[in-house]
């Protein structure tokens, strides 16, 4: 499963690539809403030339949880698997590129790794992530992710809302912040979005 030394270990910037590409491709041809279904088609080619499609049933894991988005999973050692639907992006999956990108550089103490893609439970295309496993003490506090996040830069919209020059975090519960063992703070399941999306 770890595709860090495969010959294809630059997964999501490839496959953002091929979003932004066709996207570029439909431009003002295509209404918005079929940005999505296009982009979908060209990444599922580009797992099937690329070899990237992961047969969960091969794998020794552990369901673990269900959201909006994800269903999750536990390798039993350091990681946990998320196969994301693309619930969140809306109709443009460069969404998803931009907020796991952002995600990576804002909460690099647990970095999404994209490794391939699959198929959930409801037949929906998933991207599959692998994230660290966090060995948590307890949930994070709403002072304790305020004080974080401010400390990155960010000014506060609302208890669970942030936002920078450039990006909006939001969802920033102490359900998705981890409080681990190591007294380190871990983000581990927030939205972010770019600020110049909600004007486009």
């Amino acid at each position: 499963m770890d595709r860090a030394y495969s010959s294809i270990n630059n997964i999501l910037e490839q496959a953002a690539c091929i979003v932004k590409r066709g996207k570029k491709a439909t431009g003002e041809i295509e209404p918005t809403e079929g940005y999505k279904r296009g982009q979908i088609k060209e990444l599922t080619d580009f797992a099937h030339t690329n070899n990237l499609w992961i047969d969960l049933s091969h794998l020794d894991i552990t369901y673990m949880d269900k959201g909006g988005e994800n269903e999750v999973f536990h390798d039993g050692k350091v990681s946990v698997i998320k196969l994301n639907n693309f619930e969140y992006a809306g109709d443009d999956l460069e969404n998803f590129f931009i907020r796991i990108v952002a995600h990576n550089k804002f909460f690099s103490n647990v970095p999404y790794q994209m490794i391939g893609f699959s198929y959930n439970s409801q037949q929906e295309f998933c991207a599959v992530l692998i994230q660290p496993y966090i060995i948590a003490e307890r949930e994070a506090t709403e002072d304790e992710i305020a004080t974080y996040m401010q400390a990155l830069g960010f000014e506060m919209d609302y208890y669970d809302e942030y936002h920078n020059e450039n990006y909006e975090v939001f969802d920033a519960v102490p359900n998705n912040v981890l409080y681990g063992i190591d007294g380190d703070l871990y983000f581990i399941d927030t939205q972010i979005r770019l600020r110049t999306s909600m004007y486009i």
